[in-house]
């Protein structure tokens, strides 16, 4: 089981860190999005909140299903790291949704899913002698 380190959890949670999500289409392409609606749940899960997300949420559903990670970029200021995880799932109901759901109406908009994503890896991309070093 693998858990973000604590500086990384806490940097997931707040909400001026930028968040950039990666995905691969079945062509190979990239593709790469700012997801503000998005955090961890817990040390070992992250969500995407899906309310304007056509191409990558398929692009999601491709992963799950061929079992292929995506990837996080979050950073703040010099402190940037990569979370590299598999999908876990895609909610549209039940209490994790509609928990979120409440809070992104609060930010008046329409929670259409949750994606949830399964920490695998973490590997350090701040501008430091550490940059490109895995840490779990």
């Amino acid at each position: 089981m693998v858990a973000l380190p604590e500086e990384v959890f806490g940097l997931m949670n707040e909400q001026t860190a930028a968040k950039v999500l990666g995905t691969a289409a079945a062509n190979g392409d990239v593709h790469l999005i700012n997801v503000g609606g998005s955090g961890a749940i817990d040390p070992e899960t992250i969500f995407i909140g899906e309310i304007f997300m056509k191409k990558t949420s398929e692009n999601l559903t491709l992963a799950k299903e061929k079992g292929t990670k995506v990837s996080v970029l979050v950073s703040k200021g010099f402190k940037s790291y990569e979370v590299k995880a598999s999908v876990m799932d895609r909610l549209t109901s039940g209490p994790v949704f509609e928990k979120m759901s409440g809070v992104f109406k609060s930010m008046k908009f329409d929670l259409k899913g949750l994606w949830l994503l399964k920490v695998e890896e973490v590997w350090n991309q701040s501008p430091t002698y550490d940059a490109g070093k895995k840490m779990i």
